[in-house]
C-alpha cells in the first residue's frame, strides 16, 4: 500500500526532531533544500517522511522570512511585533498542536498562512487594531471572537480568556470581599444645670475669640487637605503610571509566549532546593533545552558577527524572577531582530523579554575578582526567535 505523497506528515515531538529542528534554523539562508536534509541526515536519526516535512516547513518558514525582509525594505520599518508571516504562520498552525486556538490577520494584511483549510474563518470590524480576519478552532464560536475583539476596556485580555478556555485552564478565582461588622458604642453623660448656664455664659463672652480661632483653624486644616491631597493625587498619579507599564509589559510577555508556544516555567522546574543557589549545568540543561523556545528576560550585553551570512550573535545577560545564580545567553539572531535591537534608544538599561530555542549550556570558569567573589557563569546556546522591550531597569511581571 502506498503512502499519498500529499497527505500531510505529523513531526513527532522527540529529541531527534529537537536537534533537527535547531540545526535547520541556524542553518545559512541561502541553503537549498537538499543542503538542509543533507544536514539533518548528519545530525538526527528520523524517518524519511519527517525529514522531508521538516525541511519543507523550513523552505516555508525561510520564504515567509524573506517576503517580510522585502516587505520591510519597501515601507522602511519591519512589520509590527507579531505580525510577521513568520509568526503568523507558526500562530496558524498552533490550533492544530492544541497549542493556541486562533491567528489574527490585521485587516491591512494580505498574507494568508497555508494549513488553515480546517479552521473556522470570522471577519472582524470596528475593533480597530483587533479588526482583522481570525483563524480559529471550530469550537470557538464566531460571536465570541468579534465579542471579544470589540470589548472596549481590553479587548487583548477577552482574547486571552477565550483562549484559556479553549485550553481548559480555569480561571482565576476572584477574591470575595471580606464582610467587616462594626459594633456601635452608644454612650451619653448628663451635664448638671448650673453648669450648662455657666458655659453658656463664657461662650458668649468669648464669642468673638472663638470665631477668630475657628477662622484660623479652618484656614490651617484646608492647607493641610490641599497638602494632602496634592499628595495623594501625585501618589496615585505614579502608582497609575506603574500599573500602566506593568499592564504594557505583561500584555507584551502575553503576546511573545503565545506566539512562540514559549515555556515560561522553566524556572519552576528544578527539583532540588539547592538548585536556585548552586545549579549543575546538567539541571540547567534539563530545564532550558526543551525542544520548544524558553520564556526569559534580561538586558542586551553585546551584539557581535556571526559569521554567517547577514546574522549575528547577541549576548544577552539573564534578569530571572527565583533565580540566584549568573545565567547568559549567546543567541544567534536573524537580521531583523538585530536591527531592532540596534535601533532600541535605551539600549543601556532596557529589559528585553526574550524567546529562544536553546541548544546546549556549559559552565564557563573566570578567577575570582579581587574579594575572592566566585566569577563563574553559565552560558547558553541557541536561536533568538524574538526580543521586545518592556522598559527601563523593569522587572519581569509576575506570572
Amino acid at each position: 500500500m502506498s503512502i499519498d505523497e500529499d497527505e500531510p506528515v505529523e513531526i513527532p515531538d522527540t529529541p531527534a526532531t529537537w536537534k533537527a529542528a535547531v540545526v535547520l534554523a541556524a542553518a545559512p539562508m541561502d541553503s537549498t533544500s537538499e543542503q538542509l536534509d543533507a544536514l539533518i541526515r548528519r545530525t538526527a536519526t528520523v524517518t524519511s517522511s519527517v525529514r522531508k516535512a521538516m525541511v519543507g516547513q523550513e523552505i516555508q518558514r525561510r520564504a515567509n522570512r524573506q517576503e517580510d525582509y522585502a516587505q520591510a525594505a519597501m515601507i522602511g520599518e519591519p512589520a509590527a511585533p507579531g505580525q510577521s508571516r513568520e509568526e503568523l504562520q507558526r500562530l496558524a498552525d498552533a490550533p492544530g498542536r492544541g497549542e493556541h486556538p486562533y491567528v489574527h490577520l490585521p485587516a491591512a494584511s494580505t498574507f494568508k498562512p497555508t494549513g488553515v483549510e480546517d479552521l473556522a474563518r470570522t471577519q472582524v470590524k470596528g475593533a480597530g487594531p483587533f479588526s482583522g480576519t481570525y483563524y480559529h478552532a471550530k469550537e470557538m464560536s464566531p460571536a465570541d471572537i468579534r465579542k471579544a475583539a470589540r470589548d472596549k476596556q481590553n479587548p487583548q485580555g477577552a482574547l486571552d480568556a477565550l483562549a484559556a478556555k479553549w485550553k481548559g485552564e480555569a480561571p482565576a478565582a476572584e477574591e470575595k470581599p471580606v464582610e467587616l461588622k462594626t459594633e456601635e458604642v452608644e454612650h451619653q453623660d448628663e451635664i448638671p444645670a448650673e453648669l450648662a448656664l455657666h458655659s453658656g455664659s463664657i461662650l458668649r463672652k468669648n464669642a468673638p475669640l472663638l470665631v477668630t480661632v475657628l477662622v484660623i483653624v479652618t484656614g490651617i486644616a484646608a492647607w493641610f487637605y490641599h497638602s494632602h491631597e496634592v499628595k495623594r493625587r501625585a501618589a496615585e498619579a505614579v502608582e497609575a503610571a506603574a500599573a500602566a507599564r506593568e499592564q504594557q509589559a505583561r500584555s507584551i510577555v502575553a503576546r511573545v509566549g503565545n506566539s512562540w508556544n514559549a515555556d515560561d516555567n522553566w524556572e519552576d522546574t528544578f527539583s532540588s532546593k539547592g538548585a536556585y543557589v548552586t545549579p549543575y549545568t546538567i539541571e540547567l540543561e534539563n530545564a532550558l533545552i526543551k525542544g520548544r523556545p524558553i520564556l526569559a528576560f534580561g538586558l542586551v550585553e553585546d551584539v557581535r558577527k556571526s559569521g554567517e551570512q547577514d546574522n549575528s550573535f547577541v549576548l544577552i545577560q539573564d534578569v530571572g524572577r527565583t533565580m540566584k545564580w549568573d545565567l547568559r545567553f549567546s543567541l544567534l539572531s536573524a537580521p531583523a531582530i538585530t536591527k531592532a535591537i540596534l535601533n532600541n534608544e535605551d539600549r543601556q538599561s532596557n529589559t528585553f523579554v526574550i524567546a529562544a530555542t536553546i541548544a546546549s549550556v556549559e559552565k564557563v570558569s573566570m578567577p575570582p575578582d579581587e574579594k575572592d567573589n566566585d566569577q563563574d557563569y553559565f552560558l547558553a546556546h541557541g536561536i533568538l526567535q524574538e526580543a521586545q522591550p518592556i522598559g527601563p531597569f523593569a522587572d519581569p511581571p509576575h506570572q
